[in-house]
């Protein structure tokens, strides 16, 4: 199991050159910029979005520029915040656990979280979509994405940085499972193959759920 501080420390250091290696991501990704659009299109009007997970806030930046103005992007590392800052000063950033969510219940809208839940083990998981449900307002719409499968990868170095962290791999109906035991109703469950040329090579799954 990835404690926080472990996710943390390996975050912190990395924090730049990911900025640097990721910010542009989705301008190569046609399958996220349709999902991220369709979600801003569908939430813009509807009260604050959370974007959970945001590193340096190439997703809340998106949502943002297809109007989803009422946006906060949150990530466990201030580094990933300071860089996210730098890059979108426009946009509210700012640190927070997906494990222990500062804001009240019902506080949100729509919550994004594009490849938060990676560094969890199963029960973290379970424990993050309790902690989402809480601050969701039913109905609200819940989209994330992950690494499909059913393996654990170990990375000892990352951007030439030293760091010790685990990458959960989870079979989609294995969190759809999670999803209905905490709260939530699937509206759409798809993946896709990788992006070899550019993206560590795993399925990629996506899940757009709603609170019940």
């Amino acid at each position: 199991m990835n404690s926080q501080e472990k996710i943390l420390s390996c975050y912190n250091k990395v924090a730049d050159d990911y900025a640097a290696d990721r910010w542009d991501e989705l301008s190569k990704k046609n399958l996220d910029r349709l999902l991220l659009t369709e979600f801003a299109a569908v939430n813009k009007d509807k009260g604050p979005c959370a974007d959970f997970g945001c590193g340096p806030g190439q997703t809340t930046k998106f949502l943002y520029g297809n109007g989803l103005k009422d946006i906060t992007g949150i990530d466990l590392s201030p580094a990933m915040i300071s860089a996210a800052q730098k890059l979108s000063p426009e946009i509210k950033f700012e640190t927070g656990d997906m494990l222990n969510i500062a804001y009240p219940p019902e506080y949100f809208a729509s919550v994004l979280a594009f490849y938060s839940i990676v560094h969890f083990d199963t029960e973290q998981v379970r424990k993050c979509f309790g902690e989402i449900n809480r601050v969701l307002k039913t109905g609200g719409n819940f989209l994330f994405s992950f690494h499909a499968g059913d393996q654990i990868v170990h990375f000892d170095k990352a951007h030439d940085k030293e760091i010790d962290i685990d990458l959960y791999f989870f079979k989609t109906d294995d969190i759809i499972e999670l999803l209905s035991e905490t709260g939530f109703s699937i509206l759409d469950a798809i993946e896709r193959r990788p992006h070899e040329s550019m993206e560590y090579p795993t399925r990629r799954a996506y899940i757009w759920a709603e609170k019940i």
